[in-house]
């Protein structure tokens, strides 16, 4: 095998053959749930949990998965058995796995119903691009306040992983219309910190993680092995509304997502945080989820990002 591979709708094709219809719900309404998942030493990384949110997802929004979460498990792992076979060894994948609604009736008329009340179901992956973050470990990131609000309970649940994220997409377009290399950090109406466009936000006041509020955040798998972490380290790990003036007063920022892990936060807005560089307590997260997974997260991301831009000069 030359080519990864790639799961679409009961079939392992070449990945350059998995294409969406236009017709499909996931590209006509964004009526797609999804997870993406990452490995370690070709080891896909708390896929039970992804898995479990998923179909809670599914659940929320009235999409029935024709595939049973036992199944879609076993794809996964056959998916990136076969893909990870394509890489050096020291390399790790990154694994999507999506639900559509189906088609759009109104494209595609009374003829075609079974295939618009059947959704879509595709797995994919993709060799990590850690030369995108593989530098921040060191000089950290930059975050600006964004003036798009979080979604509201009232009208979507944040707590689901959608497709329809196009708000995201408009936050970070906005805050880099500002500074092309800084992130977007969305707040609640309240005036609190919600979670950034990819991933949660902490933020560390000597022995204290601190989380925003679940309400308006996605509660993410990788908070989850930070809130684990934290335990192990014998360090309070607590949910609290996060104001502006406390990041600015904090000893640490940091986020949290499945590709990088973690990362440390050295600029919110136009001040300078714990010194500019990554904290110790970032540090010591960093190594212990290191220690976990059995792969020097930092080692790993600056020795392929470094191959990966050299291929590209």
């Amino acid at each position: 095998m030359t080519e990864a591979q790639a799961y679409l709708n009961g079939s392992f094709i070449p990945d350059s053959e998995a294409r969406l219809s236009v017709t499909d719900l996931g590209i006509v309404y964004g009526a797609s749930v999804t997870e993406m998942v990452r490995t370690f030493q070709h080891q896909l990384f708390m896929l039970d949990d992804h898995l479990e949110r998923l179909f809670n997802a599914l659940e929320y929004v009235g999409i029935e998965s024709p595939v049973p979460v036992s199944e879609l498990k076993q794809i996964c792992e056959t998916l990136v058995e076969r893909n990870a076979a394509l890489l050096p060894d020291q390399h790790d994948l990154g694994l999507t796995v999506f639900i559509t609604a189906g088609h759009n009736l109104p494209y595609l008329g009374l003829a075609e119903l079974e295939a618009c009340q059947t959704p879509t179901v595709c797995v994919h992956t993709f060799p990590l691009a850690f030369e995108l973050w593989d530098q921040k470990y060191s000089s950290g990131q930059n975050l600006l306040r964004s003036e798009v609000l979080p979604l509201n309970a009232n009208i979507f649940d944040p707590g689901v992983k959608s497709r329809s994220r196009i708000h995201l997409y408009r936050a970070d377009k906005l805050v880099r219309q500002k500074n092309p290399q800084a992130s977007a950090l969305l707040f609640d109406p309240a005036g609190y910190v919600a979670e950034t466009t990819v991933g949660n936000f902490f933020l560390i006041m000597g022995t204290q993680i601190l989380s925003p509020r679940p309400e308006y955040v996605l509660g993410g798998i990788s908070q989850k092995m930070v809130m684990r972490l934290a335990k192990q380290l014998g360090l309070d790990y607590q949910e609290a509304d996060i104001s502006p003036n406390m990041i600015l007063e904090a000893d640490e920022a940091l986020t949290s997502s499945t590709a990088y892990c973690l990362m440390p936060v050295t600029r919110f807005e136009d001040h300078q945080l714990s010194q500019g560089i990554p904290g110790p307590v970032y540090q010591k997260l960093l190594t212990a989820w290191s220690q976990a997974v059995g792969v020097d997260i930092l080692q790993q991301a600056r020795e392929i990002g470094a191959l990966r831009r050299q291929a590209l000069s």
